[in-house]
């Protein structure tokens, strides 16, 4: 039998040498992981801010950041009479919670919230598998009796907003390899001026995004899908922009709205009060190696 010439034995000398180099790598990893169930130190924080520092007569707004990763994470109304606050609970060992509070400025006060992991990912999933997962979350609530423009920016987890009965004047959503589902329970305290939402990589629900009634509403979704319910009390028009790319987007219109730029017809639609104008959606939509599909519900 002839043996390996040069340039073939060199090849699997290399991959043999790669290889051993992976189940190093991999090897390391998990005992990192494993000592690192030992080094877990789990614990439950609490936040919140005296945004009434930055009240200034009847100008108490102010924009909230949310940066959020590797995790779970809910947006609620806070309770009557509360303001912004935030609730945790993570390993500090892997994971880390930072805020910061800038007072005054033009737009008023400026809270962010950050949260995300300190180690790899890798790390991560062997303690999963070694039976040391923790539960992790951030809950955020905001005030309803505080104008906010809100930006939530979510990686590689997932987050369950109900936005409902808040005081918000803009928000801008996004999320990337992660999911998103957004409730808009109750009617705002005044309608939003913009709402943007865009996701790449996941999926996310958007209900009843009436009740917020945006001047301007902007859905972008890539690599993924979702699903979007414009029902609820409409009290302006809208201009809706919304594209999709690589993946499918649902859009149910409600029955008491006036349509511009789709194919929907005005048979079936609700009677209405002839004294009260009928909210007019203008859409914009494109899609790219998939589809955009608008109902009446």
């Amino acid at each position: 039998m002839s043996r390996p010439r040069g340039c073939l034995k060199n090849g699997l000398l290399g991959c043999l040498g790669l290889f051993v180099i992976l189940v190093l790598i991999t090897g390391v990893t998990a005992l990192m992981a494993w000592r690192g169930l030992d080094a877990q130190e789990v614990t439950d924080r609490n936040l919140a801010p005296d945004v009434s520092l930055a009240a200034s007569g009847e100008d108490r707004g102010g924009k909230v950041i949310l940066e959020l990763h590797h995790g779970e994470f809910e947006i609620n109304p806070a309770r009557p009479g509360e303001g912004v606050s935030v609730e945790a609970r993570f390993d500090e060992s892997s994971y880390e919670l930072l805020e910061t509070f800038e007072q005054g400025g033009a737009d008023g006060w400026v809270y962010t919230v950050g949260f995300r992991r300190t180690t790899s990912g890798l790390q991560a999933i062997l303690q999963a598998l070694m039976g040391g997962g923790t539960e992790t979350y951030v809950r955020v609530y905001l005030p309803e009796d505080v104008p906010i423009d809100l930006t939530a920016l979510v990686g590689e987890g997932g987050c369950v907003a109900d936005l409902g009965g808040m005081w918000l004047t803009k928000a801008d959503l996004r999320f990337e390899k992660g999911g998103f589902d957004l409730d808009i329970s109750e009617p705002l305290r005044e309608p939003m001026e913009r709402l943007t939402i865009r996701g790449r990589m996941g999926g996310f629900a958007a209900s009843r995004l009436g009740n917020a009634s945006p001047g301007i509403l902007d859905v972008n979704c890539s690599m993924g899908g979702a699903d979007v319910d414009l029902s609820g009390a409409w009290l302006n028009d809208s201009d809706i922009t919304m594209a999709i790319r690589m993946g499918g987007m649902a859009v149910g219109v409600p029955r008491d709205v006036e349509t511009e730029g789709t194919t929907l017809s005005s048979h079936g639609l609700r009677e209405t009060d002839s004294e009260i104008p009928v909210p007019v959606l203008r859409f914009n939509y494109r899609a790219s190696m998939g589809e955009i599909d608008f109902m009446r519900r």
